[in-house]
């Protein structure tokens, strides 16, 4: 088509403020020397995936900006007071609410140990705001299934992670099981279920169930072979 032919564009509102704009640069300079892990995927891919799965789920801009957000206390020093200064009290206490740690780190610099801070965390979904568990969603979602893909290439991969295959497929699939009662008909869960569904039928996750014990059997009943003393220790 002839340049001169073409039709102008006609006018339109933005669809996001330059508040967002300003919240995906801080977001970039603030993990800008992170990767994903395991991997030399910049860390920022993670965060603007969160942010677009919060869009495309419904979700506001305070949303989506603690999309970006959602990893800035417990991965680049910031606290909810410090986000909220910069975009009010609703992003910071949903960016509070997706951590899962008491602040950056424990007392003494170090994280509590892994399955003190997932089992709480777990816990805390039964009661945390809608608006929370959105971008709780999206983050899940964008984890479980970047941990899937990788799987199908690399069955090893589920070794870079704390709690090694067991323990993350019965996380994964208790939050799946909270938000589908809190959160009914979000994409993200969806994505999330699906993801949790590829995980108990594989073939990396038969090989460590006993026979005649499902697989949603056995990932449920992670916790109680730890407190038995059957189940290794993540930190």
């Amino acid at each position: 088509m002839n340049p001169q032919q073409m039709k102008p564009m006609k006018n339109k509102l933005p669809t996001h403020s330059q508040r967002y704009d300003e919240a995906l640069l801080w977001a970039a300079q603030l993990h800008r020397n992170q990767t994903r892990k395991g991997k030399k995927v910049p860390y920022i891919s993670h965060l603007i995936a969160v942010s677009g799965l919060v869009w495309e789920d419904g979700g506001t801009e305070d949303q989506a900006i603690a999309g970006l957000l959602h990893d800035a206390i417990e991965d680049a020093d910031q606290d909810e007071s410090s986000i909220a200064g910069r975009y009010g009290e609703r992003v910071g206490r949903i960016v509070s609410d997706c951590t899962d740690t008491s602040g950056p780190v424990a007392a003494g610099g170090v994280k509590e140990p892994w399955i003190v801070r997932k089992t709480r965390y777990v816990a805390s979904l039964e009661h945390k705001p809608l608006d929370s568990l959105l971008v709780t969603a999206a983050d899940k979602a964008h984890n479980a299934r970047d941990m899937v893909l990788d799987a199908r290439r690399n069955p090893g991969s589920w070794e870079r992670f704390n709690a090694g295959l067991d323990g993350t497929a019965w996380y994964l699939l208790r939050i799946h099981q909270t938000l589908s009662h809190r959160l009914p008909g979000s994409r993200s869960n969806e994505l999330l279920g699906e993801a949790v569904n590829e995980i108990l039928r594989s073939q990396a996750y038969e090989r460590i169930i006993p026979r005649g014990i499902t697989p949603v059997v056995w990932a449920t009943g992670y916790l109680e072979r730890r407190e038995q003393g059957s189940q290794p220790m993540p930190v």
